[in-house]
């Protein structure tokens, strides 16, 4: 035989025995009532075919978590997120990896898993954070490759250990300056104008990141540095 799992969306309200067969008039629950069980706690489950059943407590919440709002909705998926995580990371920063995934293509996906999945309980935290009081908690341990993420939708970035303050990172809009726009260019010197005009007769900006200072201002053209792509502390600037 084969395991599986199973998942349904249910409604439910908090019930005893005894108010449930009041309510339905169902005849098991009155045998119930009779042998003077009436009194036991659980809940009403109203099931996606209008069916209606009675479940004792501690099994309704071993089966079922609530989903009423978006936050409830978030902690659920954080929960579901840490059940796996306590499983797979003992695996990994044991050590027992190396002995029983041998292939050395598989260890680096298990490992790059366990990387991403701690990375997804940070962002959840941060969001669930952000929701239930406190709006403007950081996301924390943001590495490069996050920040990056970030660039590509057009947000801006900082690392948080920067001497300068008030520096970031943005990365340009993919664009095409044309023939007509070209003559009027302040950052380009006519030298340079008329040789683009003489060849193709456009500029396509396409990877570029900018840091720009608000204190002065000035924009600079922006290529990261060894220890920028290692680091731990990028931030999101709003």
């Amino acid at each position: 035989m084969k395991k599986y799992i199973g998942t349904k969306q249910v409604e439910a309200e908090p019930m005893t025995v005894s108010e449930f067969y009041q309510l339905t008039h169902q005849s098991q629950y009155g045998d119930m009532v009779e042998d003077g069980k009436g009194d036991l706690n659980g809940y009403r489950v109203v099931y996606e075919d209008g069916f209606e059943g009675w479940m004792q407590e501690d099994e309704f919440k071993k089966s079922y978590k609530v989903v009423d709002t978006f936050l409830d909705r978030l902690h659920v998926e954080m929960r579901d997120l840490y059940e796996k995580m306590d499983k797979l990371a003992p695996f990994v920063e044991s050590g027992k990896i190396d002995e029983v995934v041998t292939d050395k293509y598989q260890n680096y996906l298990l490992r790059l898993q366990h990387r991403i999945m701690s990375r997804y309980i940070n962002v959840l935290e941060c969001r669930i954070g952000r929701v239930d009081g406190s709006p403007e908690a950081p996301l924390h341990q943001m590495t490069f490759g996050d920040a990056i993420e970030v660039l590509k939708q057009g947000g801006a970035v900082r690392r948080s250990g920067w001497n300068g303050k008030g520096l970031w990172v943005i990365k340009q809009v993919p664009a095409r300056i044309t023939e007509d726009v070209i003559p009027k260019m302040q950052s380009l010197p006519q030298s340079a104008k008329d040789l683009i005009l003489k060849g193709k007769g456009f500029i396509d900006y396409t990877c570029q990141c900018l840091i720009y200072n608000e204190n002065t201002g000035r924009a600079d053209s922006w290529v990261p540095s060894i220890s920028d792509v290692f680091a731990e502390d990028w931030e999101i600037v709003l």
